[in-house]
């Protein structure tokens, strides 16, 4: 079985990068001042860069101009025939960065490509269903969703709302989901835009608790 480190030096590529002497020496002050690699310095400035673009995958700018990081957690076992991942919504904001929503997105058993990682797949359509409620001009941290006729109950006995399923009564083909997506060419019926974000709506903070220190990432 391959070790922890063996699998996170999976997530890697490495890269041979060319640079003016004079780049190069500023860049070493800089990394130097901040207690940092050479290395570090450069993966956080181009993660800034793909937050301030809005093409990091797991980084979502609002039309509004808002940033959004997106946690991707699996949800361990099935839950009744869906594969199901947690999907948390910080706003990276100048004054805090705080999670505004959570949501749990599950895709059905029988859309799965067994070939694939299951988790990976719910993880795709999740952040696809995310860019695309957000091409449409929604804030991603105020969804909420109605039941669909098909649809097993709320995995949550506290938020009933927070939750989409995609079945056989969705698509029937993910790769063909996926696209329709990307070309905005799909409605989702079961949609409600609420206006405010999650964590207002359902009283799980004030608008003053989001300055607030002691919060923190927690609700």
């Amino acid at each position: 079985m391959p070790s922890k480190h063996e699998n996170q030096e999976d997530k890697y590529k490495n890269l041979t990068l060319r640079l003016p002497d004079e780049y190069h020496r500023q860049l070493v002050g800089q990394a130097a001042r901040r207690g940092l690699t050479l290395n570090a310095l450069l993966v956080s400035l181009v993660h800034r860069h793909l937050l301030d673009s809005g093409y990091a995958t797991d980084v979502i700018k609002s039309l509004s101009g808002r940033l959004f990081e997106i946690n991707v957690e699996p949800i361990p076992n099935r839950y009744d025939d869906f594969f199901c991942c947690r999907f948390d919504i910080f706003e990276n904001h100048p004054l805090y960065n705080k999670r505004r929503a959570h949501y749990i997105i599950g895709v059905s058993y029988s859309l799965i490509d067994q070939k694939i990682d299951p988790y990976d797949q719910v993880k795709d359509v999740g952040l696809a269903l995310l860019n695309f409620y957000n091409r449409r001009g929604l804030e991603i941290d105020q969804l909420a969703w109605q039941v669909g006729p098909n649809d097993p109950p709320s995995p949550s006995s506290s938020m009933q709302d927070n939750w989409r399923y995609i079945g056989s009564s969705t698509t029937k083909n993910l790769g063909e989901f996926l696209i329709a997506l990307a070309r905005n060419h799909w409605k989702d019926d079961l949609l409600v835009s609420t206006g405010q974000s999650q964590d207002i709506r359902c009283n799980l903070r004030s608008e003053a608790d989001l300055y607030s220190h002691k919060m923190g990432h927690n609700f």
